[in-house]
């Protein structure tokens, strides 16, 4: 699915401004998958559920459409190939599955790095020691890209070959530095999240782990994917100079 790359400017503002510009042209589409989402998880965990482990599984999984399809709708773009939303929608469904074990493997790692940065800063080396997790949160992240837009003999294999390829991929030295900025970028949101969470509960708001994390997830994750996959087709470049 990827194919001529050199409509993409070379300049990180141009990449930021071609991803925004890319997901814009399908707004209606993405968004309305975002807001798809966002309701079953207002049904299921709210009304049916109630149980957060199965509600951050959901979560996973309907998420992984969502980043699916934009990932190959911005590949179609970006190649320049003609693709209306049922191409899209088919080829997100084929891909599903093993972007949503991309995604699960990028939320453990989120898990286990994510509470080191609250430790005292000479306990993290100053954030330095914090580093290696950030690069590696983004590279599996780079990965769910991988998994949803790169051609494959097997689906079968293709988590293990996404998740290699993205890592080999992004940690090029002539990549590490933008592979930086987008990670630091991704935990924006979790930020958010603290934020929101803190005055939520003590206005004891009911369900306030979901309202401070679900809705602003459905925001970002079609902005922030589409971005994922301008910067993997843009590594990739760099990568063969």
């Amino acid at each position: 699915m990827i194919g001529d790359d050199k409509g993409l400017p070379t300049s990180l503002a141009g990449l930021f401004g071609a991803a925004f510009t890319l997901y814009i042209r399908r707004f209606s589409l993405y968004g309305s998958l975002a807001f798809f989402a966002f309701a079953v998880q207002v049904l299921v965990d709210l009304a049916v559920m109630q149980d957060t482990g199965l509600a951050i599984g959901l979560n996973i999984v309907v998420g992984s459409f969502v980043a699916a399809a934009v990932s190959i709708g911005v590949a179609f773009d970006v190649a320049r190939k003609d693709a209306d939303w049922s191409t899209i929608f088919n080829a997100a469904a084929l891909r599903w599955g093993v972007v949503a074990i991309v995604c699960g493997i990028a939320y453990i790692i989120e898990q286990l790095f994510w509470p080191q940065v609250f430790l005292p800063p000479e306990e993290t080396g100053y954030g330095l020691l914090l580093v290696p997790f950030v690069l590696l949160w983004g590279a599996v992240f780079m990965a769910q890209v991988v998994a949803a837009i790169d051609p494959a003999k097997s689906r079968l294999t293709l988590p293990f070959v996404a998740l290699a390829k993205g890592l080999i991929v992004s940690v090029q030295l002539v990549n590490l530095g933008r592979l930086m900025m987008f990670s630091v970028l991704l935990t924006l949101p979790l930020i958010g999240e603290l934020l929101l969470f803190a005055p939520m509960m003590q206005a004891r708001i009911p369900d306030a782990w979901f309202w401070s994390q679900v809705p602003l997830e459905a925001i970002v994750v079609g902005p922030l994917q589409a971005l994922a996959t301008v910067l993997y087709i843009d590594f990739l470049r760099r990568a063969k100079r």
